[in-house]
């Protein structure tokens, strides 16, 4: 059933006017069609509310759970939710009940596939983001979280490339993260994400082939910037308790890439756990593993609310 939505507009740019990534900002006093939030198996309804909407670009939504809603937002933590490439609301209705049965409100931030092909439209984008968690009110105070899945850890590598002194300091204050089928190990893993986007198997391979040929001959506009990710990615992370969901089967993610790179965060003093399958689904070990995914997180995500660091607050 399609839901309407009264919205309120408080944009001094016209949708009309707004270029692709432009923030822009509006309220909705219901959730976007067609989402609805079910309870997960054995457990009761979340609420009878459907969640409040705060969209602040296109592809930038922040969901609040109403039941909560009489709480002042500054007190209620922030997850910071890059999902994976071609997903969407409907998607991501699992992950909101479970942040929202924690206590928290999610923002939303999509992914295109011109911000990954075109590495400098994704810095672009990065940077933002990062303005908007730093700028924005409702945003900058709170405790914040991060969870990213797939190409949605690219993302964050490009926050953390394009980020200022002061944004750095701000990323500093993430007390967790979580990375869900990390898109990692190798150029053609990147090359089969993008071909993940298309239904058809006989042009999957095609389009594999063809994106390899794009990053070979355009090396100093993709390539070179995908490295540049990938080392401040690894090398000067988050220092954070951080949480890696991976399973040996997945063709996006090199389990022993993901292996190592828990083991070098490790030498670094980092707090680090990972919950690796035999078999399961890229970006869908929730489906495939919900009781586990779903107890592995919980205890992960409240383990961290009850010793955040006053430094952190």
């Amino acid at each position: 059933m399609m839901i309407q939505s009264s919205v309120k507009w408080t944009a001094v740019r016209t949708a009309s006017c707004l270029r692709p990534g432009d923030f822009f900002q509006y309220q909705s006093s219901t959730s976007p069609a067609n989402l609805t939030m079910k309870a997960t198996s054995g457990e009761q309804p979340l609420t009878t509310s459907l969640p409040h909407v705060k969209k602040y670009s296109n592809s930038v939504s922040l969901y609040t759970n109403p039941a909560r809603s009489e709480n002042c937002p500054s007190s209620r933590p922030l997850l910071l939710f890059l999902p994976w490439l071609g997903s969407n609301v409907r998607s991501w209705e699992k992950y909101m009940q479970l942040y929202f049965k924690m206590g928290f409100d999610v923002l939303v931030a999509e992914s295109s596939l011109s911000q990954f092909l075109w590495p400098k439209s994704g810095l672009e984008y990065a940077a933002r983001l990062l303005d908007l968690l730093m700028g924005e009110k409702d945003l900058c105070s709170r405790k914040l979280y991060l969870h990213a899945m797939s190409i949605g850890g690219y993302i964050f590598a490009q926050m953390l490339v394009e980020s200022s002194k002061e944004q750095r300091e701000m990323l500093e204050r993430i007390h967790g993260q979580v990375y869900d089928s990390l898109v990692i190990g190798s150029i053609e893993r990147m090359a089969t994400g993008v071909a993940r986007m298309v239904s058809f198997p006989l042009l999957k391979v095609l389009v594999v082939r063809m994106t390899l040929l794009y990053f070979s001959f355009l090396k100093s506009y993709t390539m070179d910037y995908y490295r540049k990710g990938i080392e401040a990615f690894w090398e000067t992370p988050v220092a954070c308790p951080t949480l890696f969901f991976y399973s040996v089967d997945d063709p996006m993610s090199d389990h022993t890439t993901v292996d190592k790179l828990l083991r070098d965060w490790e030498k670094k003093g980092m707090e680090v756990q990972g919950k690796k399958w035999e078999k399961s689904v890229h970006a869908g070990h929730l489906r495939e593993h919900t009781q586990e995914y779903t107890n592995i997180l919980n205890n992960f995500i409240n383990g961290l609310q009850a010793r955040v660091p006053k430094s952190k607050l």
